[in-house]
């Protein structure tokens, strides 16, 4: 499977990682396994352009995914697997960037898959029709560009959610939600007001997605070091902390993960150098 990603214009570059696409290189062989999608702390808004994937409820069980959808945070992994046809282009929104551009509380959407009609009603079909019509990915960009300026003019600045988020960030998760309150001049119970409906996580749902997010950035570098060591620079507590918030968020053990092959769409979104670039790691 091919992968490449666009940057967005820099009006939209603070709240935007990038316009992404995938696609088959040859013809689709049948059978294809599951990806395994881990929580990343990013809202994406996704358009498949040919066919749809299928997300594996049970085993045996799977659900075919809206022609284009929002996903909201997830607190645990999705399993999706191709159906077809290969051809696919996401628009990844930065932790806390999503809330200017969708008109209901982020909450709403957490581990949700909600089609574009349901969240933007007739301009998301307008925009939708525009992206599958378009002749070329540089004007899908430009399209989808063009929606969210307009959509960004109309919505307010949140400085104190967006300081907490970028300390979230700057922090590697480690940030206590106690000292964010402090540093943006709120209450704990406010802060996790503004960001369950702002982000869709609570304050501390954010920190541990971005400190998993940091762990999966030491997996992905090709040094290896030993587990304790992993859990220590990545910032929990010792190895057995890690091992249960990586089974919560993945579904399988840090060994069992390490030991597996990443899923061809699925090895871009924890590539060391995407997640370098998301933890600000310099």
């Amino acid at each position: 499977m091919e992968y490449r990603e666009i940057h967005p214009t820099p009006a939209l570059a603070a709240h935007l990682e990038c316009f992404w696409f995938a696609w088959d290189a040859g013809a689709p062989s049948p059978g294809r396994p599951p990806e395994r999608i881990l929580p990343d702390g990013c809202v994406e808004w996704i358009f498949h352009l040919g066919d749809p994937f299928r997300r594996v409820i049970a085993p045996g069980s799977a659900e075919l995914q809206p022609r284009s959808f929002v996903v909201g945070e997830l607190t645990r992994h999705l399993l999706v697997a191709p159906s077809g046809r290969v051809r696919m282009m996401g628009v990844r929104f930065r932790p806390g960037g999503a809330y200017r551009f969708v008109p209901m509380p982020l909450d709403l959407l957490t581990d949700r898959v909600a089609a574009i009609a349901d969240v933007w009603g007739e301009d998301g079909r307008r925009i939708e029709d525009a992206v599958m019509t378009a002749r070329h990915d540089g004007d899908r960009v430009r399209r989808v560009e063009a929606f969210l300026v307009a959509r960004g003019r109309l919505s307010a600045e949140r400085p104190r959610l967006d300081a907490a988020v970028a300390s979230i960030l700057q922090s590697q998760g480690s940030a206590r939600v106690s000292d964010l309150a402090h540093l943006v001049g709120s209450s704990p119970r406010q802060l996790e007001r503004d960001f369950r409906i702002g982000v869709g996580l609570t304050p501390k749902g954010l920190a541990r997605t971005i400190r998993f997010q940091g762990l999966m950035r030491h997996l992905g570098e090709s040094r290896l070091r030993e587990w304790a060591r992993l859990a220590l620079d990545a910032g929990y507590a010792d190895q057995a902390h890690m091992v249960r918030e990586f089974r919560e968020f993945a579904g399988q053990t840090p060994s069992v993960h390490r030991a597996a092959q990443p899923g061809d769409l699925a090895r871009h979104f924890v590539s060391a150098r995407r997640l370098a670039a998301l933890l600000d790691v310099r």
